[in-house]
């Protein structure tokens, strides 16, 4: 495309020519202004929307190179244009956005990318122009108050806390990653103190509780992303550490003591799968966890991969896995973290991150990142690495926390 445009930008430019006998003031009356920045040099020998049709095949992970060429180019690649040219032409994709917290307070956005150095690393972690200080931007996310979660190209922020106050509401707000604008949602029919919220045919089960009246009430409420509403059944769990997860294609919640309970939507109840679980005691003390393919996929007290195996009710080995480097134990304590999340295409994307210290006065986070490709063979899950390298480094004095590792599709 480069060449295509060059070439015909200097076609232009070698016909225009003068003659001797032209005076000086018919020149100034032919001279044609030269293009005097690169937006103009790329942009104009060709129409808007061609080049917005030839942009539209550019695969997402090569937009951030693309916003570098020109301030055209950045626009562009922002517009909501670009995203419909891509839809009618079936070219949706999966992208991996992150939320990384720096200290207590101060979130930032990410996005996988393809580094546009010449560097040794193929990927990087983007900084994402999100405005962080909108009202509806993260706040004290991953501690219990509230949740994030992706359906197509929108990230939910479910009970985002009041900067104000740092309080948890009943409010939501959504994140567009196309525009990478916030706007509103409806809110919770019931504001939550604590909660944990998961994706499943395009609607949110939150599942929570709130403090009333000197004592603590469960909560279960269920947001259609279709028709924008709430829903309030009278069937939630008592809370007691619950982590929500996806097993089998059915949402489980799996509580601290009583066990492992699946939801029947038709018959709007939980039924009791698993009285005293072992997966309990490896899920709901590790926030690393994910589901891909409707394969439950954590780590392990030692830092290895394994999925569940729902009919032998057990955790099992990742096998053939060579080459991935020992993971963060759940149980290394605050300051190294590990998150997953599927990518597509029967892939799980690991994150991970090593607080190295440099010199005695400089404290380097180094963020890493595997790509995985999974696959049922007789029985067993096995995975190889695709690919396996750090993408952040950032030298600051508090620690980095993931977040949450999301999939969105754009």
């Amino acid at each position: 495309m480069e060449r295509l445009i060059k070439r015909d930008f200097v076609s232009r430019k070698r016909k225009t020519t003068t003659t001797t006998s032209t005076t000086i003031a018919d020149k100034k009356k032919k001279k044609k202004p030269t293009p005097n920045t690169s937006d103009e040099v790329i942009l104009l020998p060709l129409p808007y929307d061609l080049v917005l049709m030839i942009v539209a095949r550019v695969p997402v992970l090569y937009h951030r190179t693309l916003s570098l060429v020109s301030k055209s180019f950045r626009s562009m690649v922002a517009s909501p244009e670009l995203y419909k040219v891509r839809s009618i032409l079936g070219l949706t994709e999966t992208c991996l956005y992150v939320c990384l917290r720096f200290g207590l307070t101060s979130y930032k956005w990410h996005t996988l990318s393809l580094s546009s150095s010449k560097s040794s690393r193929r990927y990087v972690l983007a900084r994402v122009a999100a405005d962080d200080n909108d009202d509806d931007s993260p706040c004290n996310v991953g501690l219990g108050y509230s949740d994030l979660v992706a359906i197509g190209s929108d990230i939910y922020n479910i009970g985002r806390a009041d900067k104000a106050f740092l309080r948890p509401t009943s409010g939501v707000s959504i994140l567009d990653c196309k525009s990478h604008t916030w706007r509103k949602a409806p809110r919770m029919p019931v504001e939550l103190d604590e909660l944990s919220a998961r994706v499943l045919d395009g609607k949110i089960y939150v599942q929570g509780r709130y403090h009333q009246d000197g004592s603590w009430k469960k909560s279960f409420e269920v947001f259609d992303t279709n028709t924008q509403t709430w829903d309030l059944p009278c069937c939630g769990l008592d809370w007691e550490g619950i982590a929500c997860c996806i097993i089998d294609g059915k949402l489980h919640a799996v509580t601290r003591f009583d066990g492992v309970f699946a939801f029947d939507s038709k018959k709007c109840r939980w039924e009791l799968v698993e009285k005293y679980p072992r997966t309990a005691g490896d899920t709901i003390f590790s926030v690393s966890y994910c589901e891909v393919d409707s394969v439950l996929y954590s780590v392990s007290g030692d830092g290895a991969l394994r999925w569940y195996d729902s009919d032998m009710a057990m955790w099992r080995d990742l096998k053939g896995l060579v080459g991935l480097p020992k993971l963060p134990s759940p149980l290394d304590g605050f300051g190294s973290f590990v998150k997953l999340t599927g990518y597509g295409g029967g892939k799980v994307m690991v994150f991970w991150n090593r607080n190295l210290i440099s010199s005695q006065w400089l404290k380097r986070d180094t963020i890493f990142c595997a790509e995985i490709a999974l696959e049922r063979r007789n029985g067993d899950c096995w995975g190889k690495l695709e690919w396996c390298d750090s993408v952040l480094s950032v030298p600051v004095a508090v620690v980095t926390e993931f977040v949450k590792v999301l999939a969105v599709t754009l």
